[in-house]
């Protein structure tokens, strides 16, 4: 005889999500629950106060960097109560950067200096793999990428009430900078870079949600940006957001219409250049009454010079220095002592990587961006999963993050920069994890 109702099945304890488990919110373990979300607050913290590097210690030290290593030291607790499978994203590139360094530092004229770089390298390395370990998961991303968003924001607003309030502790001036910014970075151009980043964030999130909050901080970033004077970040910005633009519009209409996209931007460009006097514009910059103007682009000559010197220092350094390199941050130190005529650090990362690390450390800087463009790819090529999709619905700005940073690298030494190392764990991170599987 067929019974009408089942017997009731015995429930064993119900349990969460585990918040340290695998790529989807859905797997279901119990261990390291409890580690992983102290392990996300603690990464939480570090990313809301990147921007917080000045006043700096002993070995450049900020103040972020106490918080830095309290979330490396979470996400170890995390690690070793998970099961979660570990990913070293840019291993070959950046481990062979780090030989190059530490062969020049020995070879070269500032050993103490070339070695602490070294270790500032390691530090950096490990950043970048806690938070793609961290990010492995769209929940925990879309907490630190939801962190990074509102607290930029949160900075940016403290930059404007020092500017209000002659605070040059939050605004950043200096006497040397003059009515240029920095905020806490301590260097104009890295706070731009910052704010630059942060925008490409924002877009690629679509956060805040409401549109018209949304633009108001896109607005208030780009004039924080503009406030810092930085002619390599307004060159980010507009590279960031064509890459973007056209990688957006690849995805929803294909080759044939991004090529048109793209012939339309070079032939508004082409108009510029022939029409626009360059000349005149920074001329009447230099006049401005407005301070980031006069010292911006009314300086982008000066810039440009200076540039140049340093190109032609930097090419005389290499052809007389060893085959090793002559270590990290080695190059103000060499052309002081060849009493050159514009002694600074290279502005440059791809010729700070060859004369200072040498060939084996260009070849790491190269891999490195080789396997940077190959997630950034990964990205807009491939589709994500539900969840990743949901968290970045925008994956094509952040890979216009990435071409606007390394542009701006070819001017000014950025890849020393927290920020950047957790971007580019993030890009990584959603390339590994984020995939949707085929069907």
């Amino acid at each position: 005889m067929q019974t009408r109702f089942a017997p009731p099945v015995r429930q064993g304890p119900s349990v969460r999500p585990r918040f340290g488990a695998g790529p989807e919110a859905g797997s279901y373990r119990v261990a390291g629950v409890a580690e992983g979300r102290i392990a996300l607050f603690l990464m939480a913290v570090a990313v809301a106060l990147i921007p917080f590097l000045k006043p700096s210690g002993p070995a450049n030290i900020g103040p972020v960097d106490p918080f830095i290593a309290l979330a490396l030291a979470g996400s170890l607790l995390w690690i070793g109560t998970s099961a979660h499978r570990l990913r070293f994203p840019y291993v070959v590139g950046v481990g062979l950067f780090m030989v190059g360094g530490l062969l020049g530092a020995l070879a070269g004229p500032a050993p103490d200096a070339g070695l602490l770089a070294i270790v500032q390298d390691v530090v950096l390395v490990a950043w970048c793999w806690a938070v793609a370990n961290l990010s492995s998961n769209a929940g925990r991303l879309r907490v630190l990428l939801a962190t990074w968003t509102y607290s930029s924001i949160v900075w940016a607003i403290l930059l404007f009430v020092g500017l209000a309030t002659g605070n040059a502790t939050l605004s950043g001036q200096t006497d040397r900078e003059a009515s240029r910014t920095a905020l806490t970075f301590g260097d104009p151009s890295f706070s731009a870079n910052y704010y630059f980043v942060s925008m490409m964030i924002i877009w690629a999130t679509q956060r805040p949600r409401n549109r018209v909050v949304r633009l108001l901080a896109y607005v208030l970033l780009l004039s924080a940006l503009l406030s810092t004077g930085s002619n390599s970040g307004i060159v980010s910005v507009v590279v960031g957001s064509v890459v973007a633009s056209l990688l957006a519009i690849h995805r929803r209409s294909g080759t044939m219409a991004t090529l048109s996209a793209l012939s339309a931007f070079l032939l508004v460009a082409f108009v510029l250049a022939s029409t626009v006097s360059m000349d005149s514009i920074r001329a009447r910059a230099h006049e401005s009454q407005y301070g980031f103007l006069r010292d911006g682009i009314g300086r982008s000559v000066v810039s440009e010079a200076q540039r140049g010197t340093l190109l032609r220092e930097s090419l005389h350094l290499y052809s007389t220095g060893g085959p090793l390199g002559e270590g990290p941050v080695s190059t103000k130190t060499r052309l002081d002592a060849e009493m050159a005529p514009f002694i600074k650090e290279a502005h440059n990362d791809y010729f700070a990587a060859l004369v200072e690390r040498g060939p084996i450390g260009l070849l790491g800087l190269l891999i490195f961006l080789a396997a940077l463009a190959t997630y950034s790819l990964t990205l807009v090529r491939g589709r994500l999963s539900d969840g990743f999709a949901a968290v970045i619905s925008k994956p094509n700005a952040l890979v216009g993050a990435v071409c606007g940073t390394m542009l701006a690298s070819t001017v000014y030494e950025l890849l020393h920069l927290r920020h950047l190392w957790a971007l580019f764990a993030m890009v990584a991170a959603v390339s590994i994890w984020g995939r949707r599987a085929p069907d």
